[in-house]
């Protein structure tokens, strides 16, 4: 129950902060920038929180808070997907790449780097 309730706590704050960042990055003319920028930004966060929890430096609960709740708020797969849908519908077919790579590929890239620089200095 306790896990629980800080997945419930820490996926609020995540959400809240999507929704500052989307209010501020948003572009008429470039819908995904705010997604593409809270996603990787979740990537970030969750690849040193992960790489802090595996060498014991932040507890259960704190990655339950941290890792599955806030960062879990703080990004979104769905709108992602949506977005890209639209974007194949309205026949924007280099944008969507273009989002469909960088989405991925800096995804990976900055989750294995906090990774991997938690690693270092920890």
């Amino acid at each position: 129950m306790k896990a629980l309730l800080l997945v419930f706590l820490g996926g609020g704050l995540g959400s809240s902060l999507r929704f500052y960042i989307s209010t501020i990055l948003n572009v008429n003319e470039l819908k995904w920038i705010p997604t593409l920028t809270v996603n990787l930004l979740g990537c970030l966060l969750l690849g040193g929180f992960l790489a802090a929890f595996q060498k014991e430096e932040l507890t259960y609960q704190w990655y339950v808070l941290l890792g599955i709740g806030f960062c879990g708020g703080l990004t979104t797969f769905s709108t992602f997907s949506v977005e890209l849908f639209l974007l194949l519908k309205n026949a924007s077919y280099v944008t969507a790449l273009l989002y469909l790579l960088l989405s991925i590929s800096l995804g990976i890239a900055a989750a294995a780097l906090s990774f991997s620089y938690i690693n270092k200095i920890i």
